[in-house]
């Protein structure tokens, strides 16, 4: 649930537009790879996604706009049989609601 500092520029690009456009909202969705325990996976894509929003909150986003989703292990997008698969199912995704 640690935010990697290369992803820091466009988190801060994202909530300062969430906060200059007060009406949108984001859905986060927190994700894992397969190791280890399905629990714990769960927990672990709860604390990602929780983990930006604090952080987007941080820089000036409403927290009433902003959802947390998790699934774990659930709904992988590459192969975790392999390391380069694992890495792109640990993420968190963002989807931006426009109202």
């Amino acid at each position: 649930d640690i935010i990697r500092a290369t992803s820091l520029p466009s988190l801060n690009e994202l909530a300062d537009l969430m906060a200059k456009n007060p009406k949108w909202g984001l859905k986060l969705a927190g994700h894992t790879d397969n190791s280890g325990d399905d629990a714990k996976n769960m927990m672990l894509s709860n604390l990602r996604a929780s983990a930006v929003k604090k952080y987007m909150t941080g820089r000036g986003a409403s927290g009433d706009k902003i959802t947390v989703e998790y699934y774990g292990e659930t709904r992988p997008i590459a192969d975790n049989a392999t390391p380069e698969g694992r890495q792109k199912n640990r993420r968190v995704e963002m989807t931006i609601i426009f109202e």
